[in-house]
């Protein structure tokens, strides 16, 4: 049955854009549970050197995974969903701008692999990146489906292919012992890339019913110029959001001893947590924004940036504040107490991945018009400035004044982007949401307090302090009328009409 978006501003497109949320948080969720799970087995399984060579691979994939995969998919939800063009159109031709860029990343990967050794200071590094350009392709396509399925507002197909992929790469774990123990890069490389290959043929096989879903268009032209600036321009973005998240850790890696590498590494994965939730935000912005501004209905897209803003603000801030005070407490309790030498970095760095992911989803609300110019321009001058200002804080200073300078840059990019969302759509921010970052200042002082009063190293024990305080937490920002607990019920218990 073809499903219309008439009304898309009403109950029925509040129930749509609610559930797609709830499917793409627990995609997230699913995500970074399971790295956590295969870190904390890597934690422990090898030496900290060794594990900051894990850190230096996974960070430069990450870096080419959100050129591949962020823009084609964004590219593909915004244009399917504001249904101008013929759906089939749009596939073919940002598919194969898709294949161009892939084809670039896997000759960088695999024919400079030797020089990726060199600039990084360690020549072990050639074999590794090898093995990682097949990853490339893979993800490429894997992304095309996730796309196709955002821009036709079928966010559960989505959010099953994003859960299901971080759930079989767990066999990484047993791969390693069984078959790599001598060589557990290699052992995670191989595990991912076969994660991926089953995942891709399960799409397949769910996009063949989707293909007569797809708009038959207005009549507009999707032009090989619409299909490339579109997918290079979201990809720009997010290579600057992955500079700025990511970056440091390569230039941890060439100007500080290898074990600051590994401890860096370990902060730099709890503080990427609430950026990756912040992902399920963005995911969701862009094509239900850009359909209801292709309708005609902006009070009604402003209303939607608002609601999705409140609920960050509300619900994944507190999660952020949380890490940031107890950094030492949670480094200690999930490796070892060794890695508390990168407490200070993890308080920065979990506030920069929130003030990134917030930037991320103001630029999707930007970008939802089609006019990217000012997503081009903070891309641009970002990349320059965000990296050069991590190689002076690495030389004169530490992991702890890397961190630092990568929260004072997202939170000046989240600033500006702010400031040009009010000039050029309208205010985002509503009287709640101040409301919220007031309860999560208080939250930051009082989970600080706990865990100088309550010390541990149960990790397990740890969580059940965390779920007590975001308990606490909730109970608060109800009372102060910033969040309806059932609002929050009927978001979890939404079902499709």
């Amino acid at each position: 049955m073809r499903y219309t978006l008439n009304g898309y501003g009403g109950r029925r497109g509040s129930d749509v854009m609610n559930r797609g949320l709830v499917f793409n948080l627990i995609s997230n969720v699913a995500f970074f549970v399971a790295g956590y799970a295969i870190h904390y087995f890597l934690g422990g399984f090898a030496s900290p050197a060794d594990y900051g060579v894990v850190g230096t691979i996974i960070t430069v994939l990450d870096f080419e995974y959100l050129f591949v995969s962020n823009g084609a998919r964004q590219s593909l939800a915004r244009s399917i969903a504001s249904r101008h063009y013929d759906g089939r159109q749009v596939i073919v031709r940002t598919l194969m701008v898709q294949f161009a860029v892939v084809a670039l990343f896997f000759l960088i990967d695999f024919a400079g692999a030797p020089l990726f050794g060199v600039m990084l200071g360690d020549d072990a590094l050639a074999r590794y990146f090898r093995y990682a350009a097949f990853l490339v392709p893979a993800n490429g396509l894997y992304v095309v489906m996730l796309g196709i399925n955002d821009g036709l507002q079928r966010f559960g197909r989505s959010a099953f292919l994003a859960t299901f992929y971080p759930m079989i790469k767990l066999g990484t774990i047993p791969l390693i012992i069984l078959v790599f123990p001598d060589d557990p890069v290699i052992g995670l490389e191989v595990g991912y890339c076969s994660a991926m290959i089953v995942t891709i043929a399960v799409g397949l096989a769910m996009l063949v019913p989707v293909w007569r879903m797809l708009p038959a268009g207005e009549g507009r032209d999707f032009t090989w110029r619409a299909a490339a600036h579109g997918t290079l321009s979201f990809s720009l973005f997010f290579i600057m959001a992955s500079l700025v998240l990511s970056a440091d850790t390569l230039v941890v890696k060439a100007e500080l001893p290898s074990q600051m590498a590994g401890y860096y590494t370990g902060a730099m994965n709890f503080g990427k947590t609430t950026y990756y939730l912040l992902q399920a935000f963005a995911v969701i912005i862009l094509p239900v924004v850009s359909r209801l501004i292709a309708q005609g209905e902006r009070d009604a897209a402003i209303g939607k940036a608002r609601e999705l803003l409140l609920l960050a603000f509300a619900l994944i801030l507190p999660m952020t504040v949380t890490i940031s005070a107890t950094s030492a407490t949670l480094l200690s309790a999930f490796y070892s107490p060794q890695y508390t030498i990168a407490a200070s970095a993890l308080s920065f760095l979990a506030l920069s991945s929130f003030f990134m992911g917030v930037t991320v989803m103001l630029n999707m609300l930007l970008n939802a018009e089609r006019d990217a110019r000012f997503s081009d321009w903070l891309s641009l001058i970002s990349l320059i400035v965000v990296v050069t200002a991590f190689i002076l804080s690495a030389r004169w200073g530490g992991i702890t004044a890397i961190a630092a300078t990568s929260m004072t840059c997202t939170f000046l990019l989240m600033t500006i982007s702010f400031a040009e969302v009010r000039l050029r759509l309208g205010d985002v921010m509503s009287r709640r949401t101040w409301t919220a970052i007031g309860c999560n200042a208080a939250l930051w002082a009082v989970a600080y307090g706990v865990g100088r009063l309550m010390p541990t190293n149960n990790f397990l024990m740890l969580m059940c302090l965390y779920a007590l305080m975001y308990a606490a937490y909730l109970a608060v920002i109800a009372r102060a009328g910033v969040i309806d607990i059932r609002m929050i019920r009927t978001l979890v218990t939404n079902r499709k009409e």
